[in-house]
């Protein structure tokens, strides 16, 4: 797994981890309903935060095949990231063409 990537999930986890806590320190100051929803709430939060650090473990020890499904964008064949056909389909580029002319120098500014 590249830094960038493990950074990334260290703080989006602290985030979610701050955001449920946060959501379960005030719902223990509520009452009634507000409490209940609160408590579902900071629950939801924390499940998230460990189910991405989860995710990203069982991901990198899959390989990046998590599921047999391709996790990587950079394997992907090489029609799927540009406009047009893949190379070596579609019509043949036009043989004998001149490169366009050149244009002329701008005049100085003074």
């Amino acid at each position: 797994m590249h830094m960038h990537m493990v950074l990334g999930l260290i703080l989006h986890t602290t985030l979610l981890a701050i955001v449920g806590y946060a959501l379960l320190w005030s719902a223990a100051k509520a009452e009634g309903f507000v409490a209940l929803l609160g408590r579902l709430l900071g629950l939801w939060v924390l499940l998230l935060a460990i189910l991405s650090v989860v995710g990203a473990i069982a991901i990198h020890m899959s390989g990046g095949k998590l599921l047999g499904m391709d996790m990587h964008d950079n394997d992907h064949g090489p029609g799927m990231h540009r406009w047009g056909p893949p190379d070596g389909m579609g019509p043949p580029p036009p043989t004998g063409m001149q490169p366009p002319p050149a244009l002329p120098n701008p005049p100085p500014h003074h």
